[in-house]
């Protein structure tokens, strides 16, 4: 699905908080709803090359793992455009960081709602479950902020619900 997504001049930057916690660039990524029908762990790999993409944006030096994972990531797609884009403009910086930390701060909010709270970590891409008492109206809202791909069971009959909000995403 990726390998497909060839570098284009005019891409247009994006930012999205959930579940990439950043930038990327319209030409790297399927639409977010056709994302989420590949396999978690497939999504989870891909959201883990967008952290380490960061660190290597910032000019940090991948660990041993985690350079070959970016290497056999690279052999197996090498023309896809996100392996195109090695450094970013101060701007691109930028907005990354402003991404990172409204991100931070969606989660905080989230978290501090929420009736429980699970953080589950592999290899830098974070799980986070969220179990919250939800009204209709407060229901209506999250699903309007709320990334693609968090799942939010069907409201039963009542204005009371109680729902376990489950998202992937990469955040450090």
């Amino acid at each position: 699905m990726l390998s497909v997504l060839t570098y284009r001049e005019d891409a247009k930057r994006q930012v999205c908080l959930l579940p990439l916690a950043g930038i990327y660039w319209d030409d790297e990524l399927p639409d977010l709803r056709e994302l989420f029908k590949i396999s978690e762990d497939d999504r989870e790999q891909i959201f883990r090359l967008f952290g380490l993409r960061c660190q290597v944006w910032k000019g940090e030096v991948l660990g041993g793992e985690d350079r070959q994972f970016w290497e056999n990531m690279q052999s197996l797609m090498p023309t896809w455009a996100f392996f195109e884009r090695h450094e970013v403009t101060p701007e691109d910086l930028q907005a990354q960081d402003d991404a990172s930390r409204s991100t931070t701060e969606v989660l905080q909010a989230w978290f501090a709602d929420a009736d429980e709270v699970s953080v589950t970590e592999k290899m830098g891409v974070q799980r986070f479950s969220l179990k919250l008492e939800l009204t209709i109206r407060r229901r209506a809202c999250l699903q309007k902020t709320i990334l693609v791909g968090a799942r939010i069971p069907p409201s039963p009959a009542g204005n009371q619900i109680i729902s376990v909000v489950e998202i992937s995403a990469f955040h450090k």
